[in-house]
């Protein structure tokens, strides 16, 4: 690589420099003064420009393009008009002998990188015109020092729909903004939701990232509970596409379903192909509802109407079979594991090609499975009964079945078709007692504090009747206050809102300032009491909190919060008028956020049971295990925290007779894994410490409940 030299009147800007900010790229005061004093240091790149037209489409009579050192050229430019400097005077030049446009840009990209800081956008830019003009993401990575996942990232943010990337780069919208506008491809989508989010004020939780995601339906979990079910691969074969968030935290999770349509074709395929052979298993004519059967008192599922069972035993032959199916499965899945890594493009030819023989040896012992299981004899009462098939955010399905109504339930039990006693599990009761704690606790005194001997004693009675440990009862109390949270906040934002959180709030200041305070036992002392009265949760315990829907609905709320002008602002008067310019629903979700934080950890045992959280679920319309089950989902970390025999206690109501009998020889190890698989299958299975007792005397919109626990 030689130097040689140059006058302005061999050079011009070439259309390939990837500085596009006038501002910064006329930022050369400095530059021409450092030219006078110490002359030129650093060599300008040039490459041989085509004689008909310059940047611009304008004419170019110099033969030599500027490709890196842009603001250099443009310092010699002022400093001979200004008649500083001689129009012959010499210019150290490198010549690129390079024809490809798209190098071009990439080298030019990458002389930038180490300047004069480039603006965000003009990387993106620049990368996704060298990547267009057929330069490879590694090629591009290797030439800028970058991940081959960071430029593919710069790419797509680079051919953002124009008026967005626009909007970028006047900074109306933030780079995370437009990362979420990026998690499609698809333009008509961004435009559409960029018209959208655009129309909402600004602090509106809407113009979040995760906002922006969720209109797009990027990550929807509905869509990718969907997916599990048809299975990934079957949708794919099918045409379908699934287009991954370059963005996620976790690549190869997050996405969009672009194929909708066939989609639920897919699942309306497969549900009926289920129905058919449930109905041939049953002893009596089923048909099958899509929701279960509501409580007209409050609006929750009728549990006392549902219906256990009678499932046949299958053979020894048979249940060899299902043993060495689902071994063989798992070592598929081992094998894909290691092809698939995290990151990888899905849409790949070549991934594609080597997962298609594991994926087809895969369905071919899943059906397999599903025909074994088919050979069950299925048993039920004759009379008005009906199923339903829920489909589960794993893609698995949740088999119920139910009375039609408490008439048909009763006149099955008179004909003596049925035992007279609820068929549907109960709460659950301690196994083995060893007498009565001493001096036992009630209400909600473990969190007052009068008796320092309330707490210990209060979770001496939970060991006693559900086996935990100390740390287990403590992450049940988070979990239960982040259920409490959650639906407080989903509240706030309904339609058919009553104001709950923010008459809480009031309520609470109010009663903390004048109340009545010589009701101890009523832990009902406002905010400030609240606040001081609860114990802190140790360090640790709120991780398995943080990792349900309720931590997720929390955490993206308080964030949102923290991150409005209110809160960030330094004048308080600045402050206190951009929290008064939201309108009421902002209000009442801020007071949500705010009422939330300081709620006790409580728990429905005797010591930390507050009448109050109850009140404030069953008002917020969430006070039934289902929806309280969509809010905390029981996971392993959740059944590790149980003794054995409460993990098979918990399961044994949801699952055959012969499965359970099976789990009695497995160890407490063994059993986590089953037994999780079990509860998450029941879907208004929680612990009992997690449920909210409703009021029976008021009824609450069934369409709030619903929304909560969607």
């Amino acid at each position: 690589m030689t130097i040689s030299t140059m006058t302005i009147a061999d050079l011009c800007l070439s259309p390939y420099n990837v500085r596009t900010n006038q501002a910064d790229a006329n930022a050369i005061d400095g530059m021409a003064e450092s030219l006078l004093r110490v002359g030129q240091l650093y060599p300008l790149a040039v490459h041989k420009m085509p004689r008909a037209t310059g940047k611009g489409g304008s004419r170019c009579r110099q033969l030599w393009g500027v490709l890196a050192g842009g603001r250099r050229f443009r310092a010699f430019e002022r400093l001979i008009a200004d008649g500083r400097l001689p129009a012959s005077h010499p210019i150290d030049v490198i010549v690129r002998d390079i024809a490809s446009e798209a190098e071009l840009i990439e080298l030019s990209l990458a002389e930038n990188l180490v300047r004069f800081e480039l603006r965000a956008y003009e990387v993106y830019a620049a990368v996704h015109r060298a990547h267009a003009g057929g330069r490879s993401f590694a090629e591009i990575a290797q030439t800028n020092g970058q991940t081959v996942e960071t430029v593919r990232q710069w790419d797509r943010l680079g051919a953002l729909e124009p008026e967005i990337f626009a909007a970028l780069s006047r900074g109306e919208i933030g780079k995370e903004q437009a990362k979420a506008f990026a998690a499609t491809n698809d333009h008509a989508l961004q435009r559409w939701a960029f018209d959208q989010v655009m129309t909402l004020p600004e602090s509106h939780p809407g113009r979040q990232p995760t906002g922006i995601r969720r209109i797009m339906k990027v990550g929807d979990n509905e869509q990718r509970k969907l997916l599990r079910f048809v299975d990934d691969y079957q949708y794919r074969k099918a045409g379908g596409r699934f287009e991954l968030d370059l963005f996620a935290d976790q690549p190869g999770e997050r996405g969009r379903v672009t194929d909708e349509g066939l989609l639920m074709q897919m699942v309306e395929a497969k549900l009926s192909v289920m129905r058919d052979r449930l109905r041939g298993q049953a002893n009596v004519p089923l048909r099958f509802e899509a929701t279960y059967p509501r409580d007209s008192n409050y609006g929750g599922v009728a549990i006392d109407l549902e219906i256990t069972p009678q499932w046949g035993e299958l053979s020894a032959e048979q249940q060899d079979r299902l043993d060495y199916l689902a071994n063989e499965m798992a070592e598929i899945e081992q094998r894909a594991a290691i092809i698939v890594e995290p990151g990888a493009d899905r849409e790949d030819a070549q991934l594609q090609a080597a997962m298609e023989p594991l994926e087809e040896e895969w369905a071919a012992l899943r059906e397999e499975q599903a025909q074994i299981e088919a050979t069950r004899s299925l048993t039920l009462p004759a009379g008005d009964v009906f199923a339903t098939l829920v489909i589960e955010q794993e893609g698995e399905v949740e088999m119920r079945f139910w009375w039609a109504s408490r008439k048909a339930m009763a006149a099955a039990q008179k004909a003596g078709k049925v035992d007279k006693k609820p068929v549907s599990a109960g709460p659950i009761r301690k196994a083995d007692s060893h007498g009565p704690v001493a001096r036992p606790v009630t209400g909600a005194a473990a969190l007052i504090r009068t008796d320092y001997t309330a707490q210990p004693r209060a979770d001496a009675q939970i060991r006693e009747e559900h086996g935990l440990t100390q740390d287990a009862i403590q992450s049940l109390r988070s979990m239960r206050r982040m259920a409490l949270r959650a639906g407080l906040i989903a509240e706030s934002w309904h339609q058919q809102s009553s104001g709950v959180a923010l008459d809480y709030l009031l309520w609470s200041l109010a009663r903390d300032k004048f109340g009545n305070r010589s009701t101890e036992a009523a832990h009902e002392r406002g905010i400030a009491g609240l606040s001081t009265l609860h114990d802190p949760a140790p360090i640790g315990v709120e991780a398995m909190a943080d990792a349900t829907t309720a931590g997720a609905i929390w955490h993206e709320a308080v964030a949102a919060l923290r991150d409005h002008p209110s809160m960030t602002d330094g004048d308080p008067v600045a402050a206190y008028h951009a929290f008064r310019a939201e309108d009421w629903r902002w209000k009442e979700w801020a007071a949500s956020v705010v009422a939330g934080s300081v709620l006790a950890r409580s728990a429905d045992a005797d010591g930390y049971r507050v009448p109050l959280h109850d009140e404030l679920a069953d008002l917020c319309g969430f006070a039934d295990d289902e929806a309280v089950r969509g809010l905390i989902e029981p996971g392993e970390a959740l059944v590790e925290m149980l003794p054995r025999s409460q993990r098979l206690a918990l399961a044994e109501p949801h699952v055959d007779g012969a499965t359970f009998r099976g789990w009695q020889k497995l160890k407490a190890a063994e059993l986590v894994a089953p037994v999780t698989r079990a509860l998450r299958h029941a879907k208004a299975f929680v612990h009992p410490m997690l449920r909210f007792r409703a009021n029976t005397q008021r009824s609450v919109p069934a369409a709030v409940a619903e929304d909560v626990a969607a």
